[in-house]
This record gives structure tokens, sequence and C-alpha cells, in this order.
């Protein structure tokens, strides 16, 4: 409670003093030196619990608005000294990366991957439980964890022993009736009646809610010819869990299994959050935990499973003590594996079940689907349970989720070298072909977030960062798969835009080279290509073929050369946040493009200074585009675009749009989440809008990308 307590006045108080972007968090913590995942060490389970909630609270200051604050977990490797833990921690704050849980040494480091691991159906490495066991569930009532305890009591013939907080229930047949034939009128009802009474309609119903669950479970049960019996009692009792224990045993004989499922979570931001409602919820998982594994260290057991969940394992919003309660939970069972290395000590990090448990919840689902959760139907849940025991067994923990969630926290696989090359922007059927003269590319207003969030008077438009990235890995694989190191003459001829939600496709033209024998682009030789698409009517009548939008010149070169470093911002300067314009505004940048933080502006020389918090390429390119094989840091440099038109309009008073560049010479990539600054600098001033010269800077002052001869346009 003390570090949850302390690290939530601390991040409070960071954002009230509007201190939160210059702020850091890092957590050093005692996880063995691979955080436990080996399953050869014994990792501290505190340092779990303060790895989850160091997780979630950068997640919640994401979602704040405060995406520059590092927050960091370092673990040391075996054999660190503490003077290579504290170097490491600092190497891992000077340079930002996606990389949250970093185990360090003296000279190197280690990072957390999630890797697909297919089960051995020739049988796992003990065997499937024994038939006939007694197994204890820990909130077996009802949910989740009681569907995957009947599925397997029924496939082995157990004796399930019911654990939770709710009394033992006592439901009439009308309100079961009424229950199976309409839950929301009941809820309704009951509600209703309890108003009326002076109780709580929420508690009261809430109370109904869990006996009838609980109810219905024991009859599935019966009907499944399941032998199961609920106890109710408190899994953080010690006391009392030796006592419901030693009745079981009497009863039934020996412990064979623990599932523990047991859990308490209610959504609230951090600052929010209730004591009380904090230590209920650890308490549910952490001390429920300790408790059973104490209370049946001298059982012959077989099976320690605990459930967890990917919030656990990633953060989730609003969810800063189920974090780490999941997480420290983890590290409990990856403990005992080492005390008990007899017993098979595993635990789940579930995915969002689709059709039960916490997320089936209303409030909880409708969050969940805003930041476009896909959950696991029910069905796949209980393969994955019932695989994992009879043919797996051999990991401490088991992460079950999907792509894009692997995608999201775990880029790092993704960017490494592949052994073929990415083009993420192409269609995969022209990707590998390097003499193709052309190159297909489907756009769709309704995926694509550099469409969707990204609208000139309200219709998605092709942002002009898209369009080069698009020309230059055509470019790129023409070259011989070499990056692009520059962009010249780039015009912005004609808007693509979408009048409707239909896809398009369009096609990126190679021209004739422009200089050097062959045209091969190499060398230093360029190549011209151009983007082009049919230009429709709104009832699909042609109106004109292969149009074009963009055109640009490409060139390999050996790198950029050395520029003079932009001039520091002015001292007596103000940064001013960056509020973002609502989606009816004549230009519009959703979450995904708003990558500009701050601004300073200095409006007698005509200059601008910008941050900008660089992010992922999965940001922009969605989850079914490859994440390596990027020639342009795409959103970083429209958020350079956005400053430019932030100073244009401080200067004017009028919207703009870009127009082309002379050139653009390109550096290295950032790192995702490294902290950029543009400097833009008005060259002349033009009857159709202005002319500037900027240059994006790394975080160690090295040049990611130069623009010179940038035009902008007045929007009309």
């Amino acid at each position: 409670m003390t570090p949850f307590r302390v690290c939530q006045r601390w991040m409070q108080r960071m954002i009230d003093d509007d201190q939160m972007d210059r702020a850091s968090l890092l957590s050093v913590v005692d996880a063995g030196g691979n955080f436990g995942f080996d399953g050869q060490c014994m990792p501290s389970a505190e340092s779990g619990g303060i790895a989850g909630l160091t997780k979630a609270m950068r997640i919640e200051s994401w979602m704040r608005g405060h995406r520059e604050t590092p927050m960091l977990i370092v673990d040391g490797a075996p054999g660190a000294t503490a003077s290579d833990v504290v170097d490491g921690a600092w190497r891992e704050l000077a340079q930002p990366s996606h990389d949250e849980e970093v185990v360090v040494d003296e000279d190197e480091r280690w990072t957390i991957d999630a890797c697909y691991q297919p089960l051995n159906e020739s049988g796992g490495p003990l065997g499937p439980p024994s038939r006939g066991g007694v197994w204890i569930v820990s909130g077996g009532g009802r949910g989740i964890t009681a569907m995957t305890a009947m599925s397997l009591a029924q496939r082995y013939d157990l004796s399930l022993h019911l654990l939770g907080t709710a009394p033992n229930p006592s439901i009439d047949d009308a309100t079961r009736n009424a229950a199976s034939a309409d839950r929301t009128q009941l809820r309704r009802d009951v509600m209703q009646r309890a108003q009326r009474e002076g109780q709580n309609p929420i508690e009261t119903w809430r109370d109904l809610e869990k006996a009838i669950e609980i109810d219905q479970t024991l009859s599935q049960c019966r009907q499944r010819g399941i032998r199961a019996v609920y106890h109710s009692v408190d899994v953080s009792d010690g006391p009392a869990i030796n006592q419901v224990l030693q009745q079981i045993r009497t009863s039934d004989g020996p412990i064979r299994g623990v599932l523990h499922g047991a859990g308490a979570g209610q959504d609230a931001r951090f600052d929010r959050k209730r004591p009380d409602k904090v230590a209920k919820c650890i308490g549910a998982k952490v001390d429920g935990c300790l408790q059973l594994a104490t209370a049946t260290n001298d059982d012959p057991l077989e099976w320690f499973i605990g459930f967890g969940s990917i919030s656990g394992r990633f953060g989730a919003n609003g969810h800063t003590d189920y974090s780490l309660a999941n997480d420290m939970l983890a590290k409990c069972i990856d403990r005992l594996r080492q005390q008990r290395p007899d017993v098979r000590c595993v635990t789940f990090h579930w995915h969002a079940w689709g059709d039960i448990g916490m997320a089936a919840k209303p409030e909880a689902k409708l969050a969940l689907e805003m930041i476009g959760m896909q959950f696991m139907p029910a069905d796949e849940g209980l393969r994955h349970f019932m695989n994992e025991l009879e043919y797996g067994g051999d990991l401490p923990e088991v992460l079950i989720t999907d792509r894009r969630y692997i995608r999201k926290f775990f880029p790092g696989p993704a960017m490494r070298e592949t052994g073929k090359p990415e083009y993420p922007m192409l269609d995969p059927s022209s990707r590998g072909i390097a003499s193709s003269q052309a190159h297909t590319i489907t756009l769709d207003p309704t995926v694509d977030r550099f469409l969707n969030q990204h609208t000139v008077g309200g219709k998605p438009t092709l942002p002009m960062v898209m369009a080069i990235e698009m020309m230059a890995e055509a470019a790129a694989l023409q070259a011989g798969q070499r990056r692009i190191t520059a962009c010249r003459n780039v015009r912005a001829i004609a808007a693509l835009k979408f009048h409707h939600d239909d896809a398009m496709a369009c096609e990126v033209i190679r021209e004739t080279s422009s200089s050097g024998s062959g045209g091969d682009g190499t060398n230093g030789h360029s190549q011209r290509w151009r983007l082009c698409a049919d230009l429709r009517r709104g009832d699909g009548r042609m109106v004109e073929e292969c149009r074009t939008h963009f055109s640009g010149e490409f060139l390999v070169e050996n790198g950029l050369p050395h520029p003079d470093p932009p001039p520091a911002p002015v001292q007596h300067g103000v940064w001013d946040d960056i509020e973002y314009l609502g989606n009816d505004a004549p230009v519009y940048h959703g979450e995904s493009l708003q990558c500009l933080r701050k601004v300073m502006v200095d409006t007698e020389q005509s200059k601008l200074w910008g941050r900008i918090a660089s992010p992922s390429p999965a940001h922009l390119g969605g989850e079914d585009r490859p994440l390596a094989g990027w020639q342009i840091p795409c959103a970083a440099m429209d958020a350079c675009l956005y400053a430019a038109a932030v100073l244009a309009y401080r200067l004017h008073d009028r919207p703009s749009l870009p127009v082309g560049f002379d050139q653009i010479a390109l550096g290295r990539l950032p790192l995702a989440g490294e902290p950029l600054m543009i400097h833009w600098s008005v060259e002349q001033s033009l009857q159709h809008g202005l002319r500037l010269q900027g240059n994006l800077s790394g975080q160690n002052g090295d040049t990611i990308a130069r623009f010179d001869g940038y035009d902008i346009g007045w929007l009309r």
C-alpha cells in the first residue's frame, strides 16, 4: 500500500503543478535478473507489484496527455553490482524506447519479448491432472473461473470446492425463473423495491446477482454430474482458510490442485483510487494466493494455477491497483514454483473474455471497446486452458492475447531485421518485386488512421507525409532494398480526398530516372515517382484516369551531411501547450497524429521551436501493416508540418496546407517514445503562402530530418 500511495500522491502533484512532462519514474526491482520468466530464479513478489503499478501508471499518464514522461522498470542481471544497476538505469533514462521492462548489467541490456510457443501435443512434461482429485477453486462460484473449473472437473472427474466471499446462495424458484427469463427486468424490479425500502439499490442488486450466479453454477454442476460444494470464506483470511480446507480434507481427502481466480477491481482514475478498494483488490489476488499456498503446503499438490490478466502484464488505464495485484500474483506463483518444484505452478495472463467475466460487464466492455479491444470467445479461452494443463505446465507464465496486443506492447521484435524486406504501405502482392515500375496501395478510410484521423473540410484526406512514405518505399525497393536518404522536388499537386467510406486503390508509378545511367537508384542516382488515383464522381463515373496527386524525386546517398545545429530556443520565450482542434475544424488531426506537444514562437524573428513525442510506426500504420521498413518518421514529420502551420497562423492568422519541398534530407529514424525538437524559420513571404526552412533533431541533438524550401499555401 505504501508504494501505491506514494506514487499516487507524486503523480497527481506533478500533474497539478504542470511538471509531468519534466518528470520521470524509475522502478528498480529485484526480480532475479530475468523477471522470473525462465522459471530458474526466485523473484521477489513485491517486484511484480511495483512493475504492474508502473506499467499502469505509464498508460494512464499517456491517456491523460502526458506522453513524454518516462516510466521504466529495471532489474539487475545476476551478478550485477549496485553500480552496474545504477549505470544501467541512467542509460535507460537517457535513451527512450518502448522497452519498459529491462534487465541491465555493466555494459549490456536485455528486454522482454512475447514469444509464440506451440504446445507439444505428444503430452506435457508431467502429464494431465490425476483423475478423481480434489481441487480448491477461489472465485469459483461464478464467471470465467467457474466455467473453466467445470470443464476441468468434467474432463478429469474432479471434486470441486468453490470459495467465495458471497454468502451461500438462497434463491427461491420465483427469483430463479425471473433471472432466467429476463435478467434486466429483474434488476429493475429489485432496485426499485430497494429504493422504496430505503436500501442501497446498487448494493442490493449486486448481492442478489452474485447469489443468482453462484446458484446457477451449482445447478450446472449437478446437471453435468460434477461434485461441487460452495464455501463462503475470505481467501485472504488465513485462519478461516485453514479451517475450511481442513473440513474439505476430512470429507473428501487431500487436495490435489488449486485454481486461484478470486479478484476484485473497480475502474477509477489513479488519483481517485480509494485505499479501502485498493486493499481489497490486492487482498483478493495476492493475500489470497499466499494463504492458499501456505494452507496447502502439506498437501500432495499437482497444480497451483493463478488467473491473472493482460492488465498485469501490460498495464491498463484506470487499473493501477488491479495491474499491481495481477503482476504481483504472477511473481508469488513464480516463487512457489521454486519452493515446490514438484508442483506445476503457472499464471495465465488472460486477454479479455467476450462472453463472461469482468470485461463482459457493460461499463468495462464499453471502456475496452473504446480502445479497440477485440474480445476472446469463451470457448477459445477454455481450449487454451485445457490444452495448457494437458500438454504444457512447463512455463511459469503464459500470455494469452492477440496479434494486435503483441505489436502494441512488444514492437521490438517486429522492428528487427526479419531476413526479408518489409514495405508497410505497399500492398503485399508487390512488396517483394524490385523490378516493378508501379506498385498498388489500397487505402481504406474506415481502417487507416492516417485517413480517418486527418480530415480537410470534414473529408478524410491523405497526409502529404504518407504520400512521401509510399513513394519512398517504392524507390527503396527499386534501389536494392536500401533506405532512402533524401527527397527532392516533392510536390502536392491535388489533394487525395475520400468522399465516402469505400476503399480506394491508388498507384505509385516510376518516371524516367533524372540522372545517372541505368536509373537503378544506387550510387547517388535518383528516381522520380508519382502517386496517382482515378478520379470519379460520387456515382462512380470516371472523371480522370490515373490523376497525379503527389510527386517527388528520391535518392540513396551516403548519408546526411552534418548540418549546423538549430538555434537554441529563446531564453525569454514561453512554451505553450498545443490544443488540437475538433473534427469540425478546417484541418483536423486525430489522436494518432497529435504528436506535437508544445511550441515556443518568436514572432519578431518569425521562428518556432516545437517539442514532439515520437510514436511507434504502429500508431499510424495500424495492426495489419508491418512495423519494419518505414522510410521516414511519418507521424513525427506530420507534427513538424503542423508546427509550421502553427507558426504561419501566429504570423498571419490564416490556416494553411503543405505545397511542396525543395529537399528533405533524412537522418536516422527516431526511436519510439523519443522526444524530438523541430525548429522552423520563415525564409520568404509569398503571395500564396510562406517558404520555410526547418530542422528536426533527436534527443541527443543529431538530425532526424532537414527541410529546405518548404512551401505552404493559404487554405481558402
